[in-house]
């Protein structure tokens, strides 16, 4: 069952996802380049307060993309945004570590997007780093998908959670979800596909409990920072950095 504030902050939502997530920050944006016969390059740079870097490369779908970050600020971190997304992330530094290996699924520039969290920013902290960019591996077109292919068209972010179906193993990143997140009642809309058929389901949290789109009921249990939901057959993972964000 949709809870309450749901439809009532739908369309807020939709104009918040739309919104520049970085708003009061300068972002400066450099093209990678990398050396004949070469495969990737090493960057070392510095940011201070709110600065931010774009680094965009162009790529393949089926390209494997490699980035790591060292850095003397706790605070420093990357995200990565696919080319069909300005600000929404499908890799946050802050909650999966700053460091970054996966096959891309989209031709075109993705950005990798080097920042300080905000309260450091606010600090006016500054962070001297080396990022090392790679790609290998050769294009292939069966490995790309439908941009912005299933739920809404705007969202605060996307990626990948771990789901299973039918008692089977848990499988890391393998169903692809967005989230609408609703700030000032903290919640959010998780649109996500379920494991096995490919089809759309809709969860929403509010007020530390999971529903779903549906009349199936949802069971759910947390350890540390990752929750666990059992929907009929499918079961999910969805870490807090899904709900709240990195």
């Amino acid at each position: 069952m949709t809870p309450p504030f749901a439809t009532a902050t739908l369309l807020l939502a939709t104009w918040l996802a739309a919104a520049p997530i970085l708003a009061d920050t300068d972002i400066r944006s450099e093209r990678v380049q990398f050396e004949s016969g070469t495969s990737g390059t090493a960057i070392s740079a510095k940011i201070k307060g709110r600065e931010t870097v774009d680094y965009r490369l162009g790529a393949r779908a089926g390209q494997t993309l490699s980035v790591t970050m060292e850095t003397d600020n706790g605070a420093n971190y990357f995200n990565l945004i696919p080319p069909d997304a300005d600000d929404e992330a499908v890799f946050v530094g802050s909650s999966e570590g700053n460091s970054y290996e996966g096959k891309l699924d989209l031709d075109g520039d993705w950005k990798v997007r080097v920042y300080l969290m905000r309260s450091a920013a606010r600090r006016n902290e500054t962070a001297a780093y080396e990022i090392t960019i790679g790609i290998t591996g050769k294009p292939d077109a069966d490995a790309a998908r439908q941009a912005n292919d299933f739920g809404p068209r705007e969202w605060d972010a996307r990626g990948d959670l771990g789901c299973a179906r039918g008692g089977q193993p848990m499988q890391t990143g393998a169903c692809p979800f967005k989230v609408i997140r609703y700030r000032q009642e903290e919640g959010a809309t998780v649109f996500t596909l379920a494991p096995g058929t490919g089809k759309e389901r809709i969860l929403y949290f509010s007020k530390g409990e999971w529903t779903t789109d549906s009349t199936e009921s949802v069971q759910t249990s947390k350890r540390d920072d990752l929750w666990s939901l059992q929907v009929s057959d499918d079961a999910y993972e969805i870490p807090d950095a899904v709900v709240f964000g990195g």
